[in-house]
């Protein structure tokens, strides 16, 4: 009889048979990210951090490190994973640099949405208590696109999101900017994605399959243009429909 490990690896495989981003690849999403016991703990630090209102120099250094941390911690938990860099090259610093070459992380680009010959992820960490400005977002369009050609998705570990993204509790934006109108050019311009995670998705990570419901979540809705945040991954549906309609629909178990 074959173990639940090689059931796994099983169906893992089969999936190389699937489209890019079908919907049957969500279902293996807690195969796909298994969250590090440990995050738990960093992320109770992470969370003293964010209660001091005036953080000295020093203090932010240190937050900046801890972010690293839970940045490293959270994609050592992807599967097929095989290489993971955080190095200064000749010209930018990488924060990390992830990328695989089997068939499990196969699977994890097609349920990310990535060509497989532009697998590599590129990850930034931004412990600042501002939101990430748009300087910050075009230096890592620019490492994507000059420095990094394999990598098809930059992803940003921050504490309070970007400028110009939607924020929870605030109505529909019916325009774009600032950081939000830069990831949308970028991606016009090179098929390429770059998507902004705060606080609130950080500390969900503790969770298997989390991040990839989190990722796929804000990499579709950089092609939907919802204008609303995403909804938190322990949602497992996102509904967005007018009350005519909203009153029509029918929960499932």
């Amino acid at each position: 009889m074959r173990s639940q490990e090689q059931l796994v690896e099983d169906m893992i495989n089969a999936m190389e048979l699937l489209e890019t981003g079908h919907p049957a690849l969500n279902k293996l999403a807690s195969y796909l990210y298994i969250a590090d016991k440990k995050l738990s703990h960093f992320l109770d630090k992470l969370n003293e951090f964010t209660q001091i209102k005036k953080p000295t120099l020093i203090q932010t250094q240190e937050a900046g490190k801890l972010l690293e941390q839970i940045v490293f911690l959270v994609f050592q938990g992807l599967k097929g994973i095989q290489s993971i860099k955080s190095f200064q090259s000749a010209g930018p610093q990488y924060d990390l640099l992830v990328s695989g070459d089997d068939v499990p992380w196969q699977a994890v680009c097609k349920t990310l949405y990535l060509d497989w010959n532009q697998r590599d992820i590129v990850i930034e960490a931004k412990a600042t208590k501002s939101a990430v400005p748009d300087k910050q977002f075009a230096r890592l369009c620019n490492i994507i696109e000059l420095n990094l050609c394999s990598a098809g998705l930059g992803i940003f570990f921050t504490l309070n999101g970007a400028t110009g993204f939607p924020k929870p509790g605030t109505s529909r934006k019916r325009t774009v900017s600032d950081c939000r109108l830069r990831q949308i050019l970028f991606h016009a311009k090179t098929n390429k994605m770059i998507v902004v995670l705060d606080k609130n998705d950080i500390s969900e990570l503790t969770k298997n399959g989390t991040l990839i419901q989190i990722l796929t979540r804000k990499i579709r809705d950089l092609f939907e243009l919802s204008g609303l945040p995403t909804t938190p991954a322990e949602e497992f549906q996102e509904i967005d429909l007018p009350l005519h309609l909203k009153m029509l629909h029918e929960p499932k178990s």
